[in-house]
């Protein structure tokens, strides 16, 4: 063989080369950016520990400033990330405009029914607190809900357990702001809400993760249920 076409074939085999590293590196992000999205259901011990896991974990992930994933929102909407508690290890997460609000390294959420209000036209959050469904007053948990204002955003993720003192009164009250779901909730299940008070239809941002020991992820605990999504902004005529 010529040396001009030895030259020639060690070029193309270069070329070659060079297009499998790119197309590696390109599935590669794209399997990191797979992975974070599904990134909740494995970092229960990086959370006990205290560790932020809003997708930086060994920097295979780009870090966002708020949570994981970082949703974008057409203009005039407010993004959200909910993300229920995993077992009885880590709590229940609330995001609003990629901004943690409730849990993560803020560590302010707590065991049964974690919720956020949120102004529904500047996205300003207004209240938040979270109820223990074994030992709260489920009086307590109705007044909160009662100070909801036509237009407010409601966020709702649960932690452990949110039937023990879930009256009918109280699912009234939520099924009045759009859940379908809350009636048909059970012990240990993992249920994630989120509404505009004021809607008179039943809110697409509803989940259920039903506790079936035959399903279970987690043993006695199921699978942690996750919503992200886009509100859009309230303006001053609706």
């Amino acid at each position: 063989m010529r040396l001009q076409d030895r030259m020639c074939v060690l070029t193309t085999i270069l070329i070659l080369l060079i297009l499998c590293f790119y197309i590696n590196v390109s599935k590669l992000k794209e399997a990191a950016t797979r992975s974070c999205n599904m990134l909740w259901d494995h970092m229960a011990a990086y959370e006990v520990l205290g560790v932020d896991t809003d997708c930086d974990i060994q920097g295979l992930f780009k870090p966002q400033m708020g949570c994981c994933p970082h949703k974008q929102c057409p203009v005039n909407h407010f993004s959200f990330h909910l993300h229920s508690g995993v077992a009885d290890v880590v709590a229940a997460k609330i995001c609003l405009n990629n901004t943690v609000v409730m849990g993560g390294v803020r560590n302010n959420a707590g065991q049964g029914l974690n919720i956020v209000f949120a102004n529904g036209q500047t996205g300003e959050v207004l209240r938040s607190n979270y109820f223990n469904m074994e030992s709260a007053d489920p009086k307590n948990l109705l007044a909160f809900l009662k100070t909801l204002k036509p237009g407010n955003i409601l966020l709702v993720a649960s932690h452990m357990d949110p039937t023990p003192k879930l009256t009918d009164e109280i699912k009234d009250a939520f099924t009045a702001l759009g859940s379908t779901m809350v009636k048909s909730l059970k012990p240990r299940d993992n249920w994630l809400f989120a509404s505009t008070y004021g809607e008179i239809k039943a809110s697409r941002f509803e989940k259920l993760i039903q506790n079936d020991m035959t399903r279970n992820a987690y043993g006695d605990w199921p699978e942690m249920g996750e919503i992200v999504g886009c509100f859009p902004r309230i303006t001053e005529t609706e």
